[in-house]
């Protein structure tokens, strides 16, 4: 039990909260989070923790809110700046806002594909594809991951490489066939999935 051990504490709330969200109970989840939080309010991995899963619920105030304290805590903190900054960028047209945080991320962790792949998707959102291209194929060719694939793939559709873009959704999807982001990547282009080449895409 948590409160036998509070040095454990954090983890097994950490543990708790996986378990709610994978049987689809995120509010019970997040009640759990700031319940937790209430007692310590600068943990930085349950501030984290409930930040994303803010984000797939669709509080980005409250993913904001965390998101800063935590970089308020710890200035250097990669994954929080990162994090923030791509929902940002992803999320809303803050994108000057975004810049800062997603380039402190990448001096912090200069070869994380994750902030490569956020610094891209920022440049991509503001129009300037030359600088957002390289960047997402370092972050490609560094972690062949769907989210990052359906970036990659959308600034190639937009440079007129329609068939590379079709088949790295292909790979993504290959990889996560029930990828979200690249079915709503698919859906915002008006790409039937049937277009893309024949990759197994079967779970």
């Amino acid at each position: 039990r948590r409160g036998e051990n509070p040095a454990m504490s954090s983890e097994l709330v950490r543990i708790e909260v996986e378990i709610l969200t994978t049987a689809g109970l995120k509010q019970d989840a997040l009640q759990l989070l700031t319940s937790a939080l209430s007692e310590a309010p600068n943990d930085v991995d349950l501030l984290y923790t409930r930040a994303m899963l803010a984000e797939q619920v669709d509080n980005l105030a409250m993913l904001e809110d965390d998101l800063r304290t935590i970089i308020r805590i710890n200035p250097d903190h990669a994954e929080a700046l990162n994090a923030l900054g791509y929902t940002l960028a992803d999320r809303t047209d803050r994108l000057d806002e975004a810049m800062p945080l997603v380039k402190r991320a990448l001096e912090l962790s200069p070869d994380n594909p994750a902030v490569i792949d956020s610094l891209g998707w920022i440049y991509f959102r503001m129009g300037d594809y030359e600088q957002a291209r390289p960047l997402l194929a370092r972050a490609y060719s560094l972690m062949n991951d769907h989210e990052i694939a359906a970036h990659y793939g959308e600034v190639l559709w937009v440079s007129g490489e329609q068939k590379k873009a079709l088949e790295t959704w292909a790979a993504g999807l290959e990889q996560t066939p029930d990828s979200d982001i690249i079915q709503s990547t698919l859906e915002r282009l008006q790409i039937p999935r049937d277009q893309l080449p024949s990759v197994n895409t079967q779970e």
